[in-house]
């Protein structure tokens, strides 16, 4: 009889056994199953990469050009060198021979210890930059070195047996023919930075080495120029050698760019520009000024022809790589070249801000045109809460003070640039009689609605980075920013241009084109039309109108001026030409002072009158000349047949402020 006591807890062990037996055997079996199905394509994926290799093809950026067709920004040929992983040698030593006869080519560290021995530390050798491509990608080419010389490529195809992996890609660097001239407008390239890296990196960049626009129509239109890049895919045997082409993504050209502009008027406006600051300074005696803008526009459809910003910068200097001195040193330069003054700065507008409060006047019937008010020189505005204590009064001069402009219609007043006049239209005056000027005047929510439907206080939408909005004031305005109640005394200021009203040149400039084209604000442009890589138009940009503000707005006095200027011409201008005239307008603001003019100038095309705007800014407390001829000086500007301009004044300066610095 066996007596051997059994165990009560062995049976549960062997059910637990077998438990864990047969989990194992799930557990096997659904990882096979999620290697096998779940994630076959993926494996798949990977041995297909294995044996495939896939190389990018840059797509060519489109061209910037003028209306006629110059080159303003266009691609040059340029030399790629690329190095793909899964091409180089198996022996460690071999890859860092091929490494050394790269890097004695293109100048780029073979490895981190040479970068670091070298004191280059900001600089990715090539053992650094393939070992990254070598974790994406092994049968990709990774670009090591852009740009290189014609003799370095060709001494790098000489030497392809000992370079096994390295290859060679012809690419293209962008230029810039007409440099500083039109860099405001054009703009430049630039490396991707950290903050733009994610975003662009989906949309197919490679940050390492493409270039984006920075400024201008480059920036603007970044992807319309940039194009698409394209892909090959081919099957390579093990030494990396392609065997066949399996796929293929065509690349897609960039967008050539027509603009409005005019390279030949932008020059001939550049030239004047300099010689009117070298003039002011001249005469000053020093140094005075060294900014200024110049717009032409056609009034009929906002086609921007001209547009000078001084000072200016260089784009050529940023075509290849970013000249960093260069680049430090005008991005510290206290007359800021790097910003487009026509659109990306304000000013007071001046006295061609006369035009539009003389506009809304007529409108909104506060004088008739041909009634005149006295100017002594001076209007005196007692304070509102002591109008009996005269040391409270405040006064308000003209620029002509003694003995001021005297009788005044609304003719000599925008011809004379009187501010006494345009203090009582715009604010009133409640010693001239109802019967003849409306009581308060214009008044600051008129010249709110009328200022604002011209466009001042808002952006125009032109096709430019950095365009700021002006501002245009008003009671509410200053209550929030002030905590004070418009007065009088602030109207009178918004009447003739001063005190809380800023604009851009452009914004000026749109406004007086409605006023001369009859009423149709359009929106300005620069850009003709879009074309392919073939010369075929994609894209017309037609004239785009902002609104109508009202039929024929200002009729009156636009027509009044152009038959003063028929019948009086030079003697019709705010400024005469005469060195002795007494009519000279220093259109005062503090701290600076900005003037301002409009003239019509006929030679820029046939049968159509163009808008230029000439701007110079001088500081406080100097008087001089502000228009100095400015219609007859470009009217100067002379169309020649070959479609260059003969600049006004054309002689030898013997003292050139503006060009010596």
């Amino acid at each position: 009889m066996n007596n051997r006591r059994l165990d009560p807890f062995q049976g549960w062990r062997l059910i637990f056994f077998q438990a864990a037996v047969v989990f194992s055997l799930i557990v096997l079996v659904l990882r096979t199953a999620e290697l096998q199905f779940a994630r076959g394509e993926e494996f798949a994926g990977d041995a297909e990469e294995n044996r495939l290799q896939i190389g990018l093809q840059p797509a060519p950026r489109g061209a910037i050009l003028d209306r006629y067709g110059v080159a303003l920004a266009k691609n040059d040929p340029a030399y790629n060198v690329s190095i793909t992983p899964a091409g180089l040698p198996d022996d460690p030593a071999d890859v860092l021979e091929v490494y050394n006869r790269v890097s004695a080519l293109v100048d780029v560290p073979a490895t981190r210890a040479v970068a670091d021995a070298a004191g280059r530390t900001t600089e990715r050798s090539l053992d650094e930059m393939v070992r990254e491509g070598e974790g994406i990608a092994p049968y990709r080419a990774v670009i090591v070195a852009q740009d290189v010389p014609y003799q370095a490529m060709a001494q790098i195809l000489e030497q392809s047996e000992l370079l096994p992996g390295v290859s060679v890609q012809v690419a293209s660097v962008r230029e810039y023919p007409t440099g500083a001239l039109t860099a405001h407008l054009v703009g430049y390239l630039g490396p991707i930075g950290p903050e733009e890296e994610l975003e662009l990196r989906e949309l197919g960049y490679d940050p390492a080495f493409d270039r984006i626009g920075y400024d201008g129509i480059e920036r603007f239109f970044e992807e319309q120029l940039a194009g698409k890049r394209g892909t090959e895919t081919w099957v390579v045997d093990v030494a990396g050698q392609r065997i066949r082409l399996v796929d293929e993504e065509k690349r897609q050209a960039g967008y050539t760019i027509q603009l409005t502009l005019d390279v030949e008027l932008q020059k001939a406006a550049q030239e004047a520009l300099i010689q009117r600051l070298n003039t002011v300074n001249t005469d000053a005696g020093q140094v005075i000024t060294q900014q200024g803008v110049v717009i032409a526009m056609n009034p009929q459809n906002g086609e921007i022809l001209a547009m000078v910003s001084w000072p200016p910068y260089d784009n050529s200097r940023f075509a290849r790589n970013i000249d960093v001195d260069y680049y430090n040193n005008i991005l510290g330069d206290p007359l800021r070249p790097l910003v487009n003054h026509a659109i990306g700065a304000l000013y007071p507008p001046g006295s061609v801000w006369k035009l539009i409060t003389a506009t809304a006047v007529v409108q909104e019937k506060v004088i008739d045109p041909r009634d005149t008010l006295y100017c002594p020189g001076r209007l005196t505005l007692p304070n509102a809460f002591a109008p009996r204590d005269e040391s409270r009064d405040q006064t308000f001069v003209c620029w002509f003070k003694n003995p001021g402009h005297e009788s005044v219609d609304l003719l000599k007043g925008i011809a004379q640039s009187c501010d006494v006049y345009f203090y009582q239209v715009g604010g009133g005056n409640p010693e001239v009689d109802a019967g003849t000027l409306r009581a308060g005047g214009l008044g600051i929510f008129d010249l709110y609605r009328w200022a604002t439907a011209f466009g001042i206080g808002s952006e125009l939408g032109v096709e430019l980075p950095g365009e700021l909005a002006g501002r245009m004031p008003e009671s509410q305005w200053k209550r929030r920013n002030y905590g004070e109640s418009w007065s009088t005394g602030d109207t009178y200021n918004a009447a003739f241009g001063q005190g809380y009203v800023t604009v851009t040149p452009l914004q000026l400039l749109t406004a007086v084109s409605a006023m001369a084209n009859g009423g149709t604000l359009y929106q300005p442009t620069i850009i003709q039309n879009l074309q392919d890589a073939n010369g075929n138009i994609q894209q017309d940009f037609e004239p785009r109108i902002a609104r109508t503000i009202v039929p024929q707005p200002g009729q009156d006095v636009v027509l009044l001026l152009q038959e003063d200027m028929i019948l009086k011409g030079e003697d019709s201008l705010a400024c005469r030409c005469e060195e002795d005239s007494e009519w000279y307008d220093p259109a005062r603001c503090n701290p600076d002072t900005y003037t301002a003019q409009h003239d019509f100038d006929p030679n820029v095309e046939d049968e159509v009158r163009n808008l230029i705007q000439y701007r110079v800014n001088v500081p406080f407390n100097y008087n001089f000349n502000a228009g100095v001829c400015n219609e007859l000086e470009f009217r100067s500007l002379t169309l020649n047949q070959d479609r260059s301009y003969t600049p006004p004044f054309a002689t030898t300066e013997t003292l050139s402020w503006i060009q010596q610095g």
